[in-house]
């Protein structure tokens, strides 16, 4: 299994990992063999690459922190809560405990995972995965912070809906891809109070939920808004959300152009560190992902390519690679693995986007 960009892919190859839709539909399942029609599709609905089946390389096992099941039913959630607070301001909050507590129980089942699979979603459907992603990576940083499960609950809860108040804004404004003019920032810069003012209405949602979509554009130095609050004056979960939800815009934005990838995201994040977020938070949160995520194709300073195929958590710049060409660039047979944990002579020197499978 590798990651191929969608200008790379070809007829005739198979399908690693499913794609899947907004609505929790599987657009293109695992162990399809592609054809034109399907990557005119792929590509016209902008989804920036896949994971492919390589038998020169050999098979790669994978995690993901939490299933497809629990995704999906939180994408879901998510989905109507907007259109309910759209229609009527109102919200069944039952449902959203209960995706709440399943998907907090299952990363705490998996908790030392780190994010090691690149989250392959369509430009044109991002809106609700943002929520999604930007709530799995929260409550892995809450867990390793300490926070119990009531906690990560609240937690969870208030990334999930961190942007709820933008529901409340004109839909063509908010699919605007032009630079703003000063009246439309102006007015989007709103949403952090609309969402608020929903969350701390509806039974059930704590205060502290709640206030993460009112704070989570504030920043650490008191240059964010809507309050200007600086340092601790910001709430701990607005803190983590605000970090989180970067960093999943960065890896995931819908305009594949300004995609880029986790170790550059990374590195995005932590020059910003005590400016626009909390370091020490931070650095929390860096340990939650993988640098080279699995399936990404990497240079090593002795000029031979390798697939990473097992991602470390105690050193995540050294992950273990699976050596299939060597430095003249012809296919080894068979591969090798190396862990570059065990093995200093050997380091990532570079991540391949353009490697011929």
């Amino acid at each position: 299994m590798r990651i191929i960009p969608i200008d790379k892919v070809k007829p005739g190859m198979v399908i690693a990992r499913a794609v899947i839709g907004s609505k929790g539909e599987i657009l293109l399942s695992s162990g399809v063999k592609i054809d034109e029609t399907y990557i005119k599709r792929i590509k016209e609905i902008g989804v920036p690459a896949l994971y492919i089946r390589d038998g020169n390389i050999g098979k790669v096992e994978y995690d993901d922190v939490i299933s497809e099941q629990t995704r999906q039913e939180a994408l879901k959630v998510t989905k109507d809560v907007m259109n309910s607070v759209r229609l009527s301001s109102d919200f069944d909050f039952k449902k959203v405990k209960k995706v709440v507590d399943d998907l907090v129980s299952e990363l705490l089942t998996s908790k030392d995972l780190l994010i090691a699979l690149v989250d392959m979603r369509a430009a044109n459907e991002v809106g609700f995965f943002h929520g999604v992603n930007t709530t799995v990576l929260s409550v892995i940083t809450g867990i390793a912070m300490g926070y119990d499960t009531k906690k990560l609950g609240q937690l969870a809860c208030g990334a999930l809906f961190h942007d709820i108040g933008t529901i409340m804004l004109p839909p063509e404004l908010m699919k605007k891809q032009a630079p703003l003019s000063a009246e439309e920032n102006e007015q989007i810069m709103k949403h952090p109070e609309l969402g608020f003012n929903i969350l701390r209405k509806k039974e059930g949602v704590s205060l502290m939920s709640a206030h993460v979509a009112l704070q989570h554009h504030e920043k650490y130095d008191g240059t964010g808004y809507p309050r200007g609050l600086a340092g601790d004056d910001i709430s701990e979960f607005a803190r983590i959300v605000a970090i989180a939800a970067i960093y999943d815009n960065l890896v995931s934005i819908g305009v594949e152009a300004k995609r880029v990838l986790p170790h550059q995201a990374i590195e995005h994040l932590t020059l910003y560190s005590d400016k626009w977020f909390d370091a020490q938070i931070l650095q929390v949160f860096i340990r939650t992902i993988a640098v080279f995520p699995l399936g990404t194709v990497v240079l090593l300073n002795s000029g031979e390519t390798a697939l990473v195929t097992k991602v470390n958590k105690k050193y995540p710049t050294r992950p273990v690679v699976r050596v299939f060409k060597n430095k003249g660039g012809r296919r080894v047979n068979p591969p090798f693995e190396i862990d570059l944990a065990k093995n200093q002579a050997y380091f990532v020197q570079n991540i391949i986007i353009d490697d011929e499978p």
